[in-house]
């Protein structure tokens, strides 16, 4: 699913930053300037004082840190747990344990990103959540005018695009079968940008009158968790469409991961390998969280 706020993109950056380098070098690299990044891109976002980004920079350190500590441990759980299901053979009930453990993975970082913004939100002046409120408007005009033009065949066909390259970082070059495999698994995936789109505006609408009400950051808190950790009033819609994508997931490591050549499997494995280390060296105390798949 997409990034359903602007500002809750400031700590799952950390995660997709992860889970899209296959470069171990590039991870260390990313992770170690994190804290820049992310402050960064809130004073981008949210227009920032002095004052407020000082303020706040204990917040910033206090949640990398426990990122450090508590998630990368998990994350490299995750990683050799995808590693010895590639080595045994991918099949229905380790995928079905592995998106479980994915969707566990999102939730923490989503839950220490809603912390870590909930008190720059409500730091935030009048002028500040109008600027936002703009930011947000145009944000709708422009996702409404995309839906209006969009092409689904097109739409499919970058989908396609998008996840063969992704998978091409992965294992090298794909063989003309596999990328026509790609191709029909991912035309399947169910079409929600148009519901997407709706509960995005709904809900940053319910945001900016919460902001307006002068609530507090554990009143924001509490709005941005059910939102965006707990799901708790996801449209039956994109609940129903997020199981039917995860259903697609599994398919293609399945399918996908029985026509790898050895080049290939080797690569992923030689990745994968790379990734672990990597994430294990970056704690203070290495340790791994042992996921059973």
């Amino acid at each position: 699913m997409n990034s359903l706020t602007v500002t809750l993109r400031l700590l799952p950056i950390l995660l997709v930053t992860l889970l899209s380098s296959v470069s171990c070098s590039r991870v260390t690299l990313v992770y170690h300037s994190a804290d820049f990044v992310i402050r960064q891109y809130a004073n981008d976002s949210l227009h920032l004082t002095e004052d407020q980004l000082a303020d706040w920079e204990p917040s910033l350190n206090t949640a990398l840190d426990r990122h450090r500590s508590e998630e990368l441990p998990l994350l490299a759980g995750f990683f050799d747990a995808l590693l010895q299901a590639s080595q045994s053979g991918f099949d229905q009930p380790r995928m079905t344990c592995l998106i479980a453990s994915f969707r566990e993975i999102y939730q923490h970082h989503a839950r220490i990103a809603v912390t870590l913004a909930s008190p720059l939100l409500a730091s935030l002046t009048p002028a500040q959540i109008d600027r936002l409120e703009r930011r947000f408007t145009k944000d709708a005009r422009d996702d409404r005018a995309d839906l209006t033009r969009r092409d689904w065949p097109h739409e499919q066909q970058k989908r396609a695009r998008r996840y063969r390259k992704a998978i091409e970082g992965w294992v090298g070059s794909l063989q003309d079968s596999q990328a026509t495999l790609v191709a029909g698994i991912t035309a399947r995936m169910p079409d929600s940008e148009a519901a997407i789109v709706d509960y995005r505006i709904r809900k940053r609408e319910e945001l900016l009158a919460v902001l307006r009400d002068h609530a507090d950051a554990s009143r924001i808190e509490a709005f941005m968790s059910a939102w965006l950790v707990d799901f708790s009033d996801l449209p039956p819609t994109l609940e129903h469409d997020s199981q039917l994508i995860g259903q697609r997931i599994s398919e293609l490591f399945i399918e996908l991961g029985a026509s790898l050549d050895d080049g290939q499997r080797q690569r992923l494995h030689k990745r994968l390998h790379e990734l672990v280390d990597d994430l294990m060296q970056l704690q203070k105390q290495p340790r791994m969280e042992h996921i059973r798949c």
